[in-house]
């Protein structure tokens, strides 16, 4: 796989990235990330806030934002190649490069708005710097402290990458100079400014979106849960390249003892896979870990079987398992028509009794509530679509203004909202609710709540469409 060959293939994958975007309508994640660039803060609930200003500087044109992904996915091929020539040669790099892109994770990254495609590209770059570094050009760190701050600026999990390098570095005599060590500490203080705005928003919010439990239940096991996170990340790796890369790690964790190159692989993704590792026996998603880690391994990967000498129906294999699984995960994407859906939420406000105030839309989720919002954005002070009132503090929408807020008010508190010093302008308005099931937090808020119609939404489960009479709120 030489030069000449792979970029030719690679401006071919990026054109039929750039036609899959053009022909397909926006998904719920574009929507969300669409929707954090009008509403910028200095993180989100699902990471810093990389992603939402990379939106914000196309301006109010999400399409045009989402062509920029695709064009994203060749920058992060062609940083993938460099690093991997300099680590081992031009042909390890030419295969490496054709398995990342063939990956259901790298497609979906590619065609979809995201923070994993934005960190691959800064990470892939820091590795390219770190691995010039390492080969006794100090003055190198540099760029590699500059990339992988940009790439913690978009995922939290990016900073297990340099992290497992200075590890490396610390524990290797011949890496701990006076540069190396200079080095190390300037990567160190980047990657702490670029996540010092997250954390001082985390912080503002008392660490409720990172937290993820207590000291105890950090070091519980949940087989349930663990099977099923195990199996998200595989379908993202696809299964046969899951299982191809859990054994040539195995490989590569011997190799590394007496092998330069191979120990720097380790070093690039062994401290990211020991956290997916992690993430996976407590029930999490290990998925963007997975991704920062994933490059090294699938250069060794391809080194390994080339040396096995059974890389033919091994290629093969895998060749067929991500493109049948990048295909599923694309067409599960694309079901829904969401325009379609936001066109009968308008039609049904017809049929919506008039209210002092107007009425307003609430959604069952908050994918619900970003991929309808989009399609219904009037800008103002509230969202478009609201989702589902509630006490709990565990997404974006719950800091967003909400139908649920009381405001200041002069007004003395009445019989009923003795809590509460303040008015809730929605009292008394009527809203539409759509949704596949119809949650207490609505039935139990308005006076009377009624089905209007169904609509498909290509997955199967119909969303219900409800008539929301004479909002009360919630008994304090």
């Amino acid at each position: 796989m030489k030069p000449r060959f792979l970029f030719p293939l690679l401006l071919l994958l990026t054109g039929l990235r750039l036609a899959w975007v053009l022909t397909h309508e926006v998904t719920a994640d574009d929507a969300y990330y669409w929707i954090c660039s009008q509403r910028l803060a200095g993180a989100f609930f699902d990471g810093p806030a990389g992603t939402a200003l990379v939106v914000r500087a196309f301006g109010d044109s999400l399409e045009s934002a989402r062509l920029f992904w695709p064009v994203l996915g060749f920058f992060c091929s062609a940083t993938a190649w460099l690093f991997v020539r300099r680590l081992f040669d031009a042909e390890v790099a030419g295969w490496s490069v054709v398995v990342l892109n063939m990956l259901p994770i790298f497609n979906l990254a590619a065609v979809q708005v995201g923070p994993l495609m934005p960190a691959m590209v800064s990470v892939f770059a820091g590795l390219v710097f770190a691995r010039v570094a390492w080969e006794r050009r100090p003055l190198a760190w540099a760029g590699a402290a500059i990339f992988f701050g940009i790439a913690t600026g978009f995922r939290y999990e990016a900073v297990l990458v340099p992290l497992g390098i200075i590890l490396a570095g610390l524990g290797s005599v011949r890496h701990r100079d006076v540069g190396d060590l200079i080095g190390y500490a300037c990567i160190v203080a980047v990657c702490g400014l670029a996540l010092s705005p997250a954390l001082l928003w985390n912080a503002s919010i008392e660490w409720i979106a990172i937290a993820g439990g207590t000291w105890k239940s950090a070091f519980q096991i949940r087989p349930g849960p663990f099977l099923t996170s195990t199996w998200a990340v595989g379908a993202a790796l696809s299964v046969p390249a899951a299982l191809v890369g859990l054994e040539a790690f195995g490989f590569l964790l011997r190799e590394a003892r007496r092998h330069g190159r191979e120990a720097f692989a380790l070093a690039a993704c062994g401290v990211a896979w020991a956290w997916t590792l992690y993430i996976l026996l407590r029930g999490g998603d290990g998925i963007s870990a997975a991704a920062m880690g994933t490059l090294p391994l699938c250069a060794y990967s391809v080194v390994w079987l080339r040396k096995s000498g059974h890389g033919g129906w091994v290629a093969v294999l895998v060749f067929v398992g991500a493109v049948v699984t990048t295909g599923f995960a694309l067409r599960e994407q694309s079901r829904t028509s969401w325009k379609a859906v936001a066109a009968e939420l308008r039609e049904a406000t017809r049929d919506l009794p008039a209210s002092d105030g107007g009425g307003f839309f609430i959604a069952e989720d908050t994918s619900l509530a970003a991929a309808l919002g989009y399609h219904l954005w009037v800008p103002g002070k509230y969202p478009p679509v609201f989702a589902v009132e509630s006490p709990a503090l565990e997404n974006q929408f719950a800091l967003w203004p909400s139908y649920a807020d009381f405001e200041k008010s002069d007004k003395p508190a009445n019989e009923f909202f003795k809590e509460q010093i303040g008015v809730n302008p929605f009292v008394g308005r009527n809203a539409i609710f759509i949704g596949r099931e119809l949650p207490q937090a609505i039935s139990a808020a308005f006076q009377e709540v009624s089905p209007l119609r169904k609509v498909a939404d290509g997955s199967g489960e119909d969303l219900t469409i409800y008539l929301c009479i004479d909002y009360e709120t919630l008994p304090l």
